[in-house]
């Protein structure tokens, strides 16, 4: 999702969950290690999509000191030209674990209308249509825009704050920001936004990457730095959300730990460390592949029900800001895409 027209005013070391003004540096790269990154990855981006991100930028990924949130300085996050060139066939999954359990939640809580946040080409739309849901999108990267309407589809093209002055528009059951908020430089701002366009007792659902899953294996991945996100998620942090936005957390739930994402993870950090002088985990690319058959035929995964690449949570809008919340955890058998 390009985030260009979301607020960056924000200082840069204030927590954007809880908003405390202390913190510590965990890691740190230079524009130009990230460049060689991606180029591991065979992608050249042109200076326009880099921004503010200049080859001799710093960027520190710091750590609140107050409730542990991991976050970069929002004022690298990407724009409309870094989402354009970064983008390819495999971008918007169409198969994503989320979706799936989404459509099992919006089911089981009789949603009827659905707006998804970040709809990319419309993958979701197109499903959420076909189990019979009234939908729409809204989507800042033009040419996914565009595609989603080509396949029928309502999608806007600006930030759900000024969208409050579209009567027509009305409010939805069920709002849902999938593998959304780790772009966005204000996501409290945003969820805050997202409850006026919510019924009274109408859901949102968030999906992020599980910082505290099996993407850690590999902690140099591009894609978990900026321009591409600018924060890092785990289960406390959703469930902090719920009480910044006046929401109540209903449901929270993982993706299971499968074999092959511990065979991709590690054998990508074992391909990206030396490329910055750092010692690649043990076993080059064999015994990550060895120790994945194991792990499946062994039925681990059992074991491991929430320490997949996602993390979804679903929050409920309450007139009661106060009122108490009642969660339930549980594991998604689905792998994601």
């Amino acid at each position: 999702m390009n985030v260009a027209n979301q607020k960056t005013d924000q200082a840069p070391r204030v927590c954007p969950v809880c908003g405390h003004d202390h913190q510590g540096t965990v890691d740190r790269l230079t524009g130009g290690q990230l460049r060689t990154l991606w180029a591991q990855f065979g992608t050249q981006l042109s200076e326009v999509a880099w921004g503010h991100l200049a080859e001799d930028s710093v960027v520190e990924l710091y750590s609140c000191a107050q409730c542990g949130f991991e976050f970069f300085d929002p004022a690298f996050a990407g724009g409309e030209m870094f989402y354009r060139e970064l983008e390819h066939p495999q971008y918007y999954s169409a198969t994503r674990t989320e979706f799936t359990h989404a459509l099992q939640f919006a089911h089981r809580r009789q949603v009827h209308r659905i707006l998804d946040v970040g709809c990319g080409s419309g993958a979701f739309l197109d499903l959420a249509r076909q189990d019979g849901f009234d939908v729409c999108g809204l989507e800042f990267n033009r040419a996914a825009a565009e595609r989603a309407r080509a396949r029928g589809h309502t999608v806007f093209m600006e930030p759900l704050a000024n969208l409050a002055g579209k009567s027509n528009l009305g409010r939805f059951d069920l709002i849902t920001f999938f593998q959304v908020l780790e772009h966005l430089p204000t996501p409290v701002e945003v969820m805050k936004d997202a409850t006026r366009f919510v019924v009274s007792e109408g859901h949102i659902a968030v999906a992020v990457p599980n910082a505290a899953g099996v993407i850690g294996l590999d902690p140099w991945d591009p894609y978990n730095w900026p321009p591409h996100h600018i924060t890092r998620w785990r289960r406390q942090d959703l469930e902090r959300l719920a009480t910044q936005c006046n929401l109540r957390l209903v449901e929270i739930a993982g993706d299971r730990l499968e074999g092959p994402a511990i065979k991709y993870y590690w054998q990508t950090h074992n391909k990206l460390a030396p490329v910055l002088g750092i010692r690649p985990l043990r076993g080059g690319m064999l015994l990550p592949s060895v120790l994945s058959r194991i792990y499946r035929l062994s039925l681990l995964k059992v074991v491991f029900p929430n320490w997949g690449h996602s993390i979804y949570a679903y929050y409920q809008h309450v007139e009661s800001p106060g009122a108490v919340a009642h969660i339930t955890t549980e594991s998604s058998t689905v792998r994601a895409g």
